[in-house]
């Protein structure tokens, strides 16, 4: 049996926008009986809620328990004595240190850990206290220093544009957690085989996570962050989208 651990944002969808073909490549992969897992370093959603979008954009039916996010990955380093936490970004962080009995704090001066992941109600305010709170010395986890993240209007700033934020106004560079990192590697490799293959859009974390799994393997689709032509791709196969991935991927499988 293989298992495919395929990314979000940029393969399947853009924003609410479904990626063309992106249902039906997913709909073979479960109707071939594939292990599936879902993961992304988008620390703004609950795994319920990314199985609900993944349900509304692309029908496909989807549990929590197929979703691996960067927030978890985050929350799987911090211990309930280290907090407590201070949290710049959205729910999908604050559920992940709440489930594992995470204390949480509003008040800087009192932070044992500040994490950083996407944000996008950030304020001047929020960046001070982070910034302050990693100075005084609370350790600095970024949930991932994504630059961008494709939406259906084109690139937005991602998680990392607000981590390289508190790193300079805080002089400290931070821990990160999610894709390619080993905190991220260790929660997927829970759940998976040994058959893996790795779908996504980002030669900086989807390809390079590959890279420090040996017996992984890669596509890299068209559809996101990386376009045709760019330079550096390490990634044992290129396609135009997730449809023709799946395509490749059953392939292989069934002449092994």
């Amino acid at each position: 049996m293989i298992d495919v651990v395929c990314d979000l944002d940029g393969v399947i969808y853009r924003g609410d926008t479904l990626i063309s073909g992106a249902d039906d490549g997913l709909n073979r992969l479960v109707s071939a009986g594939v292990g599936l897992l879902f993961a992304t370093n988008n620390s703004t959603r609950t795994p319920d809620e990314v199985a609900a979008k993944i349900r509304s954009v692309a029908g496909v039916e989807v549990a929590p328990h197929q979703i691996v996010t960067s927030s978890q990955a985050a929350a799987s380093t911090i211990s309930p004595s280290d907090g407590p936490v201070f949290v710049v970004g959205e729910q999908g962080i604050r559920e992940a240190l709440n489930s594992d009995g995470i204390e949480m704090t509003r008040a800087h001066q009192s932070a044992g850990v500040v994490v950083v992941g996407l944000c996008r109600d950030l304020s001047y305010t929020l960046l001070s206290d982070a910034s302050n709170a990693v100075r005084a010395g609370a350790r600095f986890i970024a949930t991932n220093t994504d630059p961008t993240f494709p939406t259906a209007e084109g690139l937005a700033p991602g998680a990392g544009s607000m981590v390289a934020a508190v790193a300079a106004a805080s002089g400290r560079e931070p821990e990160t957690v999610g894709k390619p990192h080993l905190p991220m590697r260790d929660l997927i490799r829970a759940i998976v085989g040994s058959n893996v293959w790795v779908i996504g859009d980002r030669i900086d974390t989807d390809m390079e996570m590959v890279s420090l799994e040996p017996t992984w393997r890669s596509v890299l689709v068209l559809t996101g962050v990386t376009a045709q032509g760019d330079t550096g791709v390490d990634a044992d196969y290129v396609t135009s989208d997730l449809a023709t991935a799946v395509d490749l991927v059953l392939d292989v499988a069934q002449r092994q």
